[in-house]
């Protein structure tokens, strides 16, 4: 894509055309290298919306959680964007992409849009292009954005660098507790809810997560909360909403996107490039010639080196 366009893209962006950010969300989506868009976009734009991450184990209820926090968003008359991660197959490559049916109900709202996408095998519940997509939506005039994803752990915390403020979303009789605790998750999280409050062991799963939290150290730091709801409670999804606007109200938005998120771009580009390079024909000819004897393994990697640059 040449600059004259992005320019036009991201004018139409600012004024919340739709069309336009559905095309340049394809655009990116389909392009094996996104660098100089994305570059231009940090070199030129300030004050993008808040990014609100949602993570949790399959079966907790984060596409109903984000549903409900949809309908109070608009009926305060906020734009809402919304960005589905789906699990992919490691051995097809394909992903059900179910969490946008999930949320139908919005599909005719034009102050709502949400956008599914694949993890394509990714660790931490994201895409490769998750990253770049969010930037994208969050020049365009959404009020909040939502970023749904699978996968939680100490290996598997992307969605805090992303997002401005992280809600782990965990379910009754699931382990989620303990798996928390074990993954030092508490360490990066700004919102623990438990989902489900219907069922008979939710209270308990509130209790042993609430005790955790009494006896950390970074929970207290951090100011950690737990809200115990379900998908029907309005006095606790309020409450939810009105734990995410205190929270962002602090975040100081005037200065462009934080230093971090720079910092991991940086490493999703080169990791997207590493990833190109296992198909590069003239590297699979070189990798060819190591399993042969013909060339050593160093000599392979800098001739990998190479064909990056």
């Amino acid at each position: 894509m040449q600059e004259r366009t992005w320019e036009n893209y991201l004018h139409r962006l600012k004024s919340g055309d739709r069309l336009a950010l559905s095309q340049i969300l394809s655009e990116i989506e389909s392009n094996s290298d996104n660098t100089e868009i994305i570059s231009y976009i940090f070199r030129n734009f300030k004050n993008p919306c808040p990014i609100v991450g949602i993570t949790g184990f399959p079966g907790t209820g984060k596409s109903s959680l984000i549903n409900n926090l949809i309908k109070i968003y608009r009926k305060n008359k906020k734009r809402v964007g919304v960005l589905a991660i789906d699990p992919s197959s490691t051995i097809s490559g394909g992903s059900l992409l179910g969490d946008r049916a999930r949320m139908e109900e919005h599909s005719v709202d034009e102050n709502v849009f949400i956008r599914s996408i694949a993890s394509q095998g990714k660790l931490g519940g994201l895409s490769r292009k998750t990253f770049l997509l969010s930037i994208i939506m969050s020049i365009f005039n959404f009020d909040i954005i939502f970023i749904e994803t699978v996968g939680v752990g100490q290996s598997e915390i992307d969605i805090t660098k992303l997002a401005d403020l992280t809600i782990l979303n965990v379910a009754p009789g699931l382990g989620d507790s303990i798996q928390a605790m074990k993954a030092g998750i508490m360490e990066v999280i700004d919102l623990i809810v438990v989902n489900k409050a219907d069922k008979e062991d939710a209270l308990q799963t509130y209790n042993q997560l609430s005790s955790i939290l009494t006896n950390s150290i970074h929970s207290k730091q951090k100011s950690l909360s737990i809200i115990l709801t379900h998908q029907f409670d309005r006095q606790k999804n309020n409450a939810i909403y009105n734990e995410i606007q205190i929270r962002l109200s602090n975040l100081m938005r005037d200065k462009g996107f934080p230093k971090q998120n720079r910092d991991w771009l940086i490493k999703e580009i080169l990791y997207e490039k590493i990833d190109q390079l296992v198909t590069n024909k003239d590297f699979l000819v070189e990798w060819d010639k190591m399993k042969a004897d013909k060339i050593d393994f160093h000599t392979l990697i800098s001739r990998a080196v190479k064909l990056i640059k």
